[in-house]
């Protein structure tokens, strides 16, 4: 016959089940309880909204992060010759949101661009903030480049003046996407207040690309939005092996990007008589009036040096208004 317990024996058992805490079956696997919490660490959540699924896929985002990290490097390189000083732009961040998310997130005013991009039909949008735009102007102005202490809109005559740097904003970006298409870029409007520009509805999702300047102790921002319904035609000319830098295509264009960017370099070229020696002794005897031999006549050919170095031979001339020329007959072979 079983025996049954009384309360306190009752009381006691729960009071030591309590304190030593349940004990394992031989048959229960003692590791369970660490795999499973490991595994509730090492879950991970994403979030995602479904009334506003992604657009673009990642295979295109990291083409266009890599093209636009590209145009990045080389508007640096074409705003430091142009403004004539040191800049610096990065590369932030590429991501998608709604339009009106974009509109709400740059300032009021600044200087706010639709831009054409034939011959797809639609336009991007180009934001510069203004933190940029007035330093610039006073650093082309011949100023420091100093930022305003109050912001303001943009006069006729300064949004003039700034059309300079948006062209070269316009040619490096052309470079940049000529290898997905051959796009022209026009600026079609321009406004201070970036509601009055409507390129896409405000619903719909747009590429922002942000891009960080610094000139100096002046930081500020340039925006560009891309309507990803611009995208949808030509999304299977997205190939993230274009700009891996393994192809010849690449390599071609990184060598075409270099030429162009050395084309804008500054050059010292003179016309010179060679051949004619002095020793140092001479040199430090000569005196205004002294007349220096030369081994060639004046009207012999002369050399044409490019920064010291001969590279093209000649006549000197003079031109119908009366003034001094150089007329190359041949170019010297490179030794």
């Amino acid at each position: 016959m079983a025996k049954i317990l009384s309360q306190e024996e009752v009381d006691a058992l729960l009071r030591t089940h309590a304190t030593k805490g349940p004990k394992a079956s031989p048959g229960m696997d003692k590791g369970l309880p660490s795999r499973a919490k490991k595994a509730q660490v090492q879950k991970k959540v994403s979030l995602y909204n479904f009334r506003r699924p992604d657009r673009v896929s990642r295979e295109q985002m990291r083409s266009l992060h890599f093209m636009h990290d590209r145009f990045a490097r080389n508007f640096s390189s074409s705003l430091s010759a142009y403004l004539r000083t040191i800049t610096e732009v990065n590369l932030v961040s590429v991501e998608q949101l709604s339009y009106q998310e974009f509109l709400l997130s740059v300032p009021d005013p600044t200087c706010f661009n639709a831009i054409g991009i034939r011959p797809l039909e639609g336009a991007f949008a180009l934001e510069v903030n203004p933190q940029l735009v007035f330093p610039m102007i006073d650093k082309m102005l011949g100023g420091p480049g100093e930022p305003l202490k109050t912001l303001r809109t943009m006069t006729d005559i300064e949004q003039s003046i700034f059309d300079g740097v948006l062209k070269l904003v316009l040619e490096d970006l052309k470079e940049s996407w000529r290898g997905i298409v051959d796009f022209d870029f026009k600026i079609q409007a321009k406004e201070t207040s970036p509601q009055l520009i409507q390129i896409v509805a405000p619903n719909e999702v747009v590429l922002l690309v942000v891009f960080e300047v610094k000139m100096g102790p002046v930081v500020g921002m340039i925006n560009l939005a891309i309507p990803s319904i611009i995208l949808e035609p030509i999304a299977s000319k997205f190939d993230q092996e274009m700009f891996t830098g393994y192809k010849k295509s690449a390599t071609y264009l990184e060598a075409r990007l270099l030429m162009e960017s050395l084309k804008r370099c500054e050059m010292s070229v003179a016309a010179e008589i060679r051949g004619t020696t002095l020793r140092v002794s001479d040199v430090l005897k000569l005196q205004a009036g002294d007349l220096i031999p030369l081994t060639k006549r004046f009207d012999a050919m002369l050399d044409l040096t490019i920064d010291g170095i001969p590279r093209y031979q000649g006549f000197l001339a003079l031109n119908n208004i009366q003034k001094r020329v150089f007329q190359v007959t041949t170019a010297q072979e490179e030794k």
